[in-house]
């Protein structure tokens, strides 16, 4: 990895760091709300302000998201992030799903999706593995963290929207799936984790590598 920022993203944004893409998982409502005292906060303005502060060099930028399930309803965390990287002038690139095939959580769906959006009309052809519109990969588990994104699909996303060398940017590096899917790649990796316990595991799975 060639570094790790513990600290919030949208502080290590404002370092004007050069990368070439950045994939990313956002946490969900709870996490992100505890650590703000404004009432009128909204998971659609960290969105907006997490993605107007994006410069990626190859202009591609992937969210990961999960819808959530809250008294009978389906929360669409995915229609937000549309409407907000939209907002900015981003195009919708790829629009591919992750099933999970193993494990359940009774508020997130048990699938995700993996959302591409390119800016100035950015192309990019996709490779083989990756021309499927539905993945089912099981969940990928380091130590005791088991939320983690299979490091299959990440390479998936890797390859697909960079070259060898390429600055891969993880702003919510969680247990460090990116990283090690950058590095069986031959990709560089750089990250962010407000969460200083995570932040060990990525670089402790990264010495093990």
């Amino acid at each position: 990895m060639k570094n790790l920022y513990i600290e919030s993203c949208l502080d290590t944004l404002k370092r004007n760091l050069e990368y070439d893409y950045v994939v990313a998982s956002p946490p969900d409502f709870n996490e992100l709300k505890k650590d703000t005292e404004d009432s009128s906060w909204t998971y659609s303005d960290f969105l907006k302000t997490f993605a107007e502060l994006l410069n990626p060099k190859g202009n591609f930028v992937s969210i990961c998201i999960s819808d959530r399930k809250s008294n009978g309803q389906v929360i669409s965390k995915s229609s937000m992030v549309i409407e907000v990287f939209k907002s900015l002038g981003y195009i919708l690139h790829t629009h591919k799903i992750w099933v999970k095939s193993t494990g359940t959580d009774m508020f997130r769906m048990n699938y995700q999706h993996l959302l591409t959006f390119s800016r100035n009309k950015e192309k990019r052809k996709l490779i083989s593995d990756f021309l499927p519109d539905v993945f089912v990969v099981n969940q990928s588990k380091w130590n005791n963290y088991s939320y983690g994104m299979p490091v299959r699909i990440i390479e998936l996303l890797v390859k697909n929207y960079t070259n060898k060398d390429s600055i891969v940017y993880d702003p919510f590096m969680g247990s460090g799936t990116t990283a090690e899917a950058c590095f069986n790649t031959n990709r560089q990796c750089i990250g962010s984790e407000i969460n200083e316990d995570y932040a060990k595991e990525s670089l402790d799975r990264m010495k093990s590598l």
